[in-house]
């Protein structure tokens, strides 16, 4: 693929240092389990140009399968391998909120606030326990990711996903990074959907709320519009995600394999922005 590195990465979601990155690594992983010259069958590049595919273009497999002139079942077992094997991968793991600090200072990232937000994306109507992830806002069922990144590096710090029905307030509190915040006396930028936090973390800022018999001063409105510019980032970082549309659109899979997808497309962001 003789493509740019801005090309490059528009059709792939990765730059082509990740690419050969993730690629090595899985091109090692699959020859530790063929030492003895087993059937191998399709090579470890196409699983990879399969996994890719699938996770920026989220086409149905049979079609990928008919365009690619393999079996469904063989781009399933793709992905599956693809998925599996680089879940495994320490490159890949985010450990809890304080050693990932400590990891970033490392590499001469300070973290001295972070910013947080949720996005929400539609899931196909669950067959039991329908009521768990049912969104009343959207009328839709629906899963939560929250995502929280280093205010100056952009680098995504941790994640947490939810099901639909989870107040913004209650996953940051469920993912029990509040506690560590206040103990390394960090700051936050949230939205008005974490309403509350500033009781557990007292360097957090949320925006000021116009209500009916409260309106906004000049000056509340100039913090909230100075807060809104610093936010900006985690909607970058958001929209870089959903650049693999199986983070986008409605969700089709099993949710069972899920939290191993939002890992791997979070994974990937970081490393197409290390410096």
């Amino acid at each position: 693929m003789n493509l740019n590195d801005k090309d490059f990465k528009l059709h792939t979601g990765l730059t082509k240092k990740t690419y050969f990155r993730i690629l090595d690594y899985l091109t090692k992983e699959f020859d530790k389990h063929h030492v003895n010259g087993s059937f191998k069958g399709i090579g470890i590049t196409c699983r990879f140009a399969l996994a890719i595919t699938y996770w920026r273009e989220y086409r149905p497999m049979r079609q990928m399968g008919l365009d690619y002139d393999v079996s469904k079942s063989t781009v399933c077992d793709s992905v599956k391998w693809c998925e599996e094997t680089l879940k495994e991968w320490d490159e890949m793991k985010f450990d809890d909120i304080k050693t990932e600090i400590e990891k970033a200072a490392t590499k001469g990232i300070i973290v001295e606030s972070v910013i947080g937000d949720v996005e929400e994306q539609h899931i196909e109507r669950p067959t039991i326990n329908q009521e768990e992830s049912y969104s009343g806002k959207k009328k839709r069922h629906t899963t939560k990711n929250q995502i929280i990144i280093n205010q100056y590096a952009n680098r995504i710090l941790i994640y947490y996903n939810a099901s639909g029905t989870t107040h913004d307030y209650q996953m940051i509190k469920d993912s029990n990074i509040l506690p560590v915040l206040e103990e390394m006396n960090l700051g936050g930028d949230f939205d008005s959907g974490y309403q509350g936090i500033q009781k557990e973390l007292s360097k957090a800022i949320i925006p000021y709320k116009k209500s009916k018999k409260h309106e906004l001063t000049e000056e509340e409105k100039n913090h909230n519009k100075a807060l809104s510019k610093r936010r900006i980032k985690v909607e970058h970082v958001n929209r870089e995600i959903k650049i693999f549309r199986i983070m986008k659109e409605t969700y089709r899979n099993h949710m069972n394999r899920y939290d191993t997808k939002v890992n791997i497309m979070c994974a990937i962001y970081n490393m197409n922005h290390e410096l």
